[in-house]
């Protein structure tokens, strides 16, 4: 059947973008359809990744998207105690997202893809080998259609998400080289506070958490800062894992789409990002062998390379929602008192840090650990533990 386009990619982000830019490079017809008017705004992550991340994605770490460098995280317990790890060795960078966005933007459309800001994609409809999708505008055919429309096109049942405020802020506690995190259950059931800074005087801070006004807790916390903030944004963040099929029919879902975010922090440039390169690979890989079974390479791809670490990450993630505020000082204090804090300095993997953190901590760390936290949990670690080489 005669389409349109070869693939029609809901989402002018991340992952959509570079589908986009993978299956127009090997030369198929692609539109990107962005429901925002501008891609790469409302920002509504804080751009923290590696190089390596970078490097995966095939992007260029310029001064134009690359804000800050980042050589230090200070993690900060509900009673004062802190933990520091040197991440110099992780390489870690701050992205001005709305640039590295609109950077992906101009990759994807010089290498043939057309994108268009301001399109709402109301719905989509498989019939005949093809996908039509059709906006407030118009309907356009495609042979495959790419779902990187974000944590709202995630499938009824499987949509886990948090509510997060993200500000930014004006002050002058931070460093510039230092993430810091701050755990309190009663503020942030669940999750986290975290400070990215972008400038000696200017940083990200945001809030998340299960049953709280995060806007009232992040202006309480800026405020017994001294800082000012200049800047406020709503986000949700996926914390659920991946979905269960990313290929059903002619539809592939890449991003927080397909719940490529991590389930403790939410970051998915990487993961999604991989996850796009990967769909626009085999998409492009089916649209030239004629042969539609070849997609379904996608996903299996992409469970290899992130299967076992958010397999582990989801299980972190049962914990994070169990913890209180007594057993997170425990947890401080018996870090303070080994060698992990070295050990995760050295070994630690920005992009797959569970598994690196299992590593550090080694057996004798996690048990000690697993009893304060939640013993009944250990043994759904053990076999992970063993698959990362302890």
């Amino acid at each position: 059947m005669k389409t349109d386009f070869d693939a029609i990619i809901v989402g002018g982000s991340v992952s959509g973008l570079l589908a986009a830019r993978e299956i127009a490079e090997a030369g198929f017809n692609v539109k990107v359809f962005e429901d925002d008017l501008e891609i790469g705004l409302p920002e509504r992550c804080d751009g923290l990744v590696s190089l390596k991340c970078l490097e995966a994605i095939g992007v260029a770490p310029t001064s134009s998207i690359v804000q800050n460098r980042i050589k230090r995280a200070v993690l900060h317990s509900p009673g004062g105690l802190t933990a520091e790890i040197n991440a110099e060795r992780q390489k870690v960078l701050v992205l001005d997202r709305s640039r590295f966005d609109r950077e992906l933007a101009k990759m994807a459309s010089g290498a043939g893809a057309d994108i268009e800001v301001g399109q709402r994609v109301a719905k989509h409809v498989e019939e005949n080998g093809s996908v039509k999708v059709e906006t407030e505008a118009s309907a356009q055919t495609a042979r495959w259609m790419v779902n990187a429309a974000g944590y709202s096109a995630l499938p009824r049942g499987e949509k886990s998400t948090l509510q997060a405020a993200k500000f930014e802020v004006y002050g002058d506690w931070f460093d510039r080289d230092t993430v810091e995190i701050y755990f309190d259950q009663k503020k942030a059931p669940g999750y986290f506070t975290w400070v990215i800074p972008i400038h000696s005087d200017t940083a990200k801070v945001g809030v998340a958490g299960l049953g709280v006004n995060q806007f009232k807790v992040l202006d309480e916390f800026v405020k017994a800062k001294g800082g000012v903030a200049v800047k406020k944004t709503a986000a949700q963040i996926v914390v659920g894992g991946p979905i269960e099929r990313f290929v059903s029919g002619r539809v592939v879902s890449v991003g927080d789409a397909a719940g490529q975010a991590k389930p403790t922090t939410g970051g998915g440039i990487y993961s999604g990002g991989v996850g796009g390169v990967l769909a626009g690979r085999y998409i492009a890989e089916s649209l030239s062998s004629g042969d539609p079974s070849k997609v379904e390479g996608y996903e299996q791809a992409w469970r290899n390379l992130f299967g076992r670490e958010f397999g582990l990450l989801l299980r972190i993630r049962k914990i994070l929602d169990r913890l209180d505020n007594d057993k997170i000082d425990r947890m401080f204090k018996a870090v303070a008192s080994s060698d992990i804090l070295g050990k995760i300095s050295v070994e630690s993997d920005f992009d797959h840090h569970s598994v690196a953190f299992l590593k550090a901590l080694g057996l004798k760390n996690i048990f000690q650990i697993a009893s304060i936290v939640a013993g009944d949990l250990l043994d759904s670690l053990r076999p992970l533990l063993k698959r990362s080489g302890r």
